[in-house]
């Protein structure tokens, strides 16, 4: 059975989808456990790993019968049609595919339904990596927490990984750093010994996220205690001094106009061979080692992240609530079957970032990942996410552009975030 795929633009896609919503199921038809269900209709996101995607679904329909309608909506715009869904009620979709950093905002409005409320027996699989409690939510603390209540299932998995030219290392004789200001030692001896442009390159368009890392690894944090609901942010502190000092450093050996350099450029620059190292997600891997549009493919090492605070961006799937008992636990049984070990080790095999430590990984970037499990810590997936991007990228990026010093790039972001929490309604 051929997946029903299709790209479309965004009003077809939701007329669509919910047109398809009342053939997967009627309210109270079927069986509670979504045996007499034979349809699905579930978002994707135009992503390098889609093709993976759709290659799991189309074996899940080969094995079960099951028709499944995927369609592709461009990051933002699938953002906009699952919270559209979500407000209207109108059961679109039969699974919501989440990014990092939406889950705080689809877990405090109620928009996805634990895991247990659609399965009392649900337990979390010991081989799914639980990246710093992304997929649970602390209602009380209006946090993502390791001990709270299972709301989605980790799906694609990426974090923070070292990677580095690998020729160019042992031609200098450099060692793989673990710490931050060996990083920049190698970079400056890899500048002035004329075998890079670049020593380092770090995103400073879209920089809070690359920042949290480092921020970690010295310590320091961005709110008091999220864990128990305290979101004063601590950004006058000396562990976030020093970590902005770091950030800067790091920058300063790398391309000029860092504030224009998000992931797509950073990886266009390791690509052409200018660059010695940086820090990328997991799936910048595949860019990297395509030799159709890669310099340096083969020539890449990768590592753990040197201060050992790799920060996750994954993506994570929960049932909407609203839907039909039957087509809730239809969507359940889908979802196990993806996170499962089978077939998350064939979703590594088809070039898939994998969200389980119990695969076997012959991509060295995969490895990292997993043997990274332990350490990751959770990205910025706050409710009020977007507000505090607002105030923290542009300052992080002037600052690593020099038109902000040190003392007012802290108290820039101090103060915003001050007020993005109180607007919010997260303010103590």
């Amino acid at each position: 059975m051929k997946t029903a795929f299709r790209a479309t633009t965004a009003v077809f896609a939701t007329a669509g989808l919910i047109a398809l919503a009342g053939c997967a199921g009627s309210d109270g038809g079927g069986d509670a456990d979504g045996s007499d269900v034979r349809e699905l209709n579930l978002p994707a996101v135009e992503a390098p790993w889609l093709s993976g995607y759709q290659a799991m679904v189309e074996k899940y329909e080969e094995e079960t019968g099951v028709t499944v309608n995927l369609t592709a909506f461009p990051f933002d715009g699938l953002l906009t049609q699952e919270a559209n869904a979500a407000q209207s009620g109108s059961n679109a979709f039969d699974l919501f595919l989440i990014n990092e950093q939406w889950v705080g905002q689809f877990y405090d409005n109620g928009w996805v339904q634990p895991i247990t409320d659609i399965d009392s027996e649900f337990a979390w699989d010991e081989g799914l990596i639980e990246f710093d409690g992304v997929g649970r939510w602390n209602a009380d603390a209006r946090a993502t927490s390791e001990d709270g209540e299972i709301y989605s299932l980790p799906v694609n998995g990426n974090i923070h990984e070292f990677m580095y030219r690998s020729d160019l290392y042992d031609q200098l004789g450099l060692e793989v750093p673990t710490t931050w200001d060996e990083v920049v030692a190698n970079g400056e001896s890899a500048v002035a010994a004329g075998a890079a442009e670049n020593g380092y390159v770090a995103r400073g368009r879209t920089p809070s996220y690359d920042f949290s890392a480092i921020l970690y690894s010295y310590d320091g944090t961005w709110f008091a205690d999220e864990s128990a609901g305290d979101y004063t942010p601590t950004i006058d502190t000396p562990e976030f001094r020093e970590a902005l000092e770091m950030f800067k450093q790091l920058a300063d050996i790398g391309p000029a106009a860092p504030q224009t350099i998000a992931q797509a450029e950073a990886i266009s620059l390791m690509q052409s061979g200018t660059t010695l190292q940086s820090t990328l997600v997991t799936a910048s891997a595949g860019p990297l080692e395509d030799a159709s549009a890669s310099l340096i493919a083969g020539q890449v090492g990768y590592a753990t992240l040197p201060g050992g605070t790799p920060v996750s961006g994954v993506w994570t799937m929960g049932v909407p609530v609203g839907l039909p008992e039957d087509r809730s636990a239809a969507a359940l049984d889908f979802l196990e079957w993806l996170t499962s070990q089978e077939t998350m080790q064939e979703w590594a095999d088809a070039g898939g970032a994998t969200t389980r430590t119990d695969v076997e990984a012959e991509r060295p970037e995969l490895q990292v990942l997993i043997d990274s499990a332990n350490d990751i810590r959770g990205g910025l997936r706050y409710p009020f996410t977007p507000a505090m991007l607002d105030v923290t990228d542009p300052a992080l990026g002037l600052y690593l552009a020099g038109e902000l010093d040190l003392e007012a790039t802290v108290e820039e972001i101090q103060s915003g975030l001050e007020n993005a929490v109180e607007e919010a309604g997260f303010a103590q």
